[in-house]
């Protein structure tokens, strides 16, 4: 069996580049795209078994691009990637039928176990969930400190706007403690300020 294709679109070629040389050790064949439009010609014109997706490209952004490739193939497993990663993305994301999205700031920990389960046609859950505690802590186990981080802030918010701010203060705390574990200090210091409100 050959060589899964991989097409990699990101504007920015130091990480096209660094992931480009990461992936190929682990026996991928990777193209590239520095935005949209011209993945989606190349799209066209070739077929890929997997396709690495930038959220933030100039023109087109990675979302309107993944719409247009699930048009042109709706099977084709896409990951997301963001250096930005919200609530409203991921789950815009997963309905327009991405894999999954990643974190950029844990690329290198987690690229590899996603591109693997999306090749073996897995998702990542898109239930709705209430629950932003429990999938916090399912995030934790899995080592995605960002994502749990990011769902512990909106239980915080929700504990906050229903008056219990003891519970609030905790999980804050908390979300703070893994925006700091996944290296995203900026992160931390946004919920510094929600607590501080």
């Amino acid at each position: 069996m050959g060589k899964k294709r991989i097409l990699l679109i990101d504007d920015k070629a130091l990480l096209r580049d660094a992931l480009k040389e990461y992936l190929s050790a682990e026996e991928y064949n990777i193209f590239e795209a520095e935005d949209g439009e011209v993945a989606i010609k190349f799209f066209k014109e070739e077929q890929f078994d997997l396709v690495i997706l930038d959220h933030n490209l100039p023109g087109m952004n990675g979302l309107q691009t993944l719409k247009m490739i699930k048009k042109h193939d709706d099977k084709i497993p896409v990951i997301g990637l963001t250096g930005e990663l919200s609530i409203q993305i991921k789950e815009d994301y997963l309905a327009a039928g991405a894999a999954d999205i990643q974190a950029k700031s844990a690329i290198y920990e987690k690229l590899i176990p996603a591109i693997e389960s999306a090749l073996a046609g897995q998702k990542v859950d898109t239930a709705d969930h209430e629950d932003f505690e429990k999938l916090a802590e399912e995030l934790k186990e899995s080592g995605r400190w960002e994502e749990s981080a990011m769902y512990l802030k909106e239980a915080a918010l929700d504990k906050k706007e229903s008056g219990d701010l003891d519970k609030a203060n905790d999980l804050f705390e908390e979300a703070i403690s893994r925006y700091v574990r996944a290296g995203r200090r900026s992160k931390a210091k946004e919920v510094e300020k929600l607590m501080d409100n």
